[in-house]
């Protein structure tokens, strides 16, 4: 716990050992808290997911690239799929609005097409019959399967965007929709007959800047709130160490020329705390790099909601080619 110590100037003279207040300085490890208080709990339990985690078994500790990259599937220990969910995702405008466009749009023809490798891939092998697909809403099986459409939700992370839930637990990630029914499997073909399709979120929980020059800023924290503007952040802790400083001039003013009370020095040292509290610290990726480098705590994961089903009664799609 870092403290910040008020002696001399807070301390009679005649006190030569001193006395000190300390104000418990803000971590990055109590955003979770923080998000708690402004009523964001899936944004807090998947970050405090993050800080329960174990870095990974690479160099840096971060998400391995290939996974990142979606060329391989994450182990399950890196897997979280229990916090979201699709009824809290489809609460934000932004994403009630890319999973309307991607219900219009599932099975576009590129969406077929998909479909189609998927089927190819997975059966292509199969004995002749009748085969069930379906994932049984875990949102993981049906991404090893592959998904028949995709939308991008996104945020513009350096503009005044939306400040909400959605983007503190999220940011940008994806939006999947998948396809279950029977599957006919015969001497020539493979024929596929949609009876619902799933919808669920896809993302990568991670700090990882690439190759920025600069780091992504998170905004300021403190123990109560979030300013998503650096410059307002800027401000206000300036303002914030202004008002500390004239409780400093001020305590030391009485204690030279004796006009302070033991109940005054301790109303000083009170509002200093106070004041030091509210501070502001400014949180970037990076910060969670170090915290992962120092404390060999901190895990990368890939991020899951449940799956959202709807039914259909579309025609069969039938793979000509095994």
């Amino acid at each position: 716990m870092a403290a910040t110590t008020v002696a001399t100037t807070m301390t009679p003279a005649s006190n030569k050992s001193g006395q000190t207040a300390t104000a418990r300085q803000f971590k990055i490890t109590d955003i979770p808290n923080t998000m708690r208080k402004l009523n964001w709990p899936v944004a807090a339990d998947l970050m405090a997911h993050w800080f329960n985690g174990k870095p990974w078994p690479n160099e840096s500790g971060g998400m391995d690239d290939a996974v990142k990259r979606h060329e391989a599937f994450a182990p399950a220990e890196y897997i979280e799929e229990s916090i979201v969910k699709m009824s809290w995702v489809l609460g934000f405008e932004r994403a009630n609005t890319a999973f309307k466009q991607l219900k219009a749009n599932w099975n576009s023809p590129l969406g077929t097409d998909l479909i189609k490798q998927r089927l190819r891939k997975a059966f292509s092998n199969s004995a002749p019959g009748c085969y069930p697909l379906a994932f049984n809403g875990v949102a993981s099986a049906a991404e090893k399967f592959g998904y028949s459409n995709n939308k991008v939700v996104e945020f513009e992370q350096t503009g005044a965007d939306d400040v909400n839930e959605l983007r503190a637990a999220l940011a940008n990630f994806n939006l999947r929709v998948i396809a279950e029914g029977s599957v006919v499997v015969t001497g020539k073909s493979i024929v596929f007959t949609p009876s619902k399709i799933g919808f669920y979120i896809e993302d990568a929980y991670d700090f990882n800047d690439g190759i920025a020059l600069f780091s992504q800023v998170l905004g300021y924290w403190n123990f109560d709130k979030l300013i998503t503007d650096p410059a307002v952040g800027f401000k206000t802790n300036a303002k914030l160490a202004a008002e500390m400083n004239s409780v400093v001039a001020e305590s030391t003013y009485k204690q030279v020329t004796g006009q302070q009370s033991p109940q005054q020095k301790e109303e000083a040292i009170r509002r200093y705390r106070e004041l030091e509290g509210k501070h502001y610290m400014l949180v970037q990726n990076s910060d969670f790099r170090d915290y992962r480098d120092k404390n060999k705590k901190g895990g990368d994961f890939r991020v899951y909601s449940d799956i959202l089903y709807e039914t259909v009664s579309v025609a069969p799609i039938e793979v000509l080619s095994k």
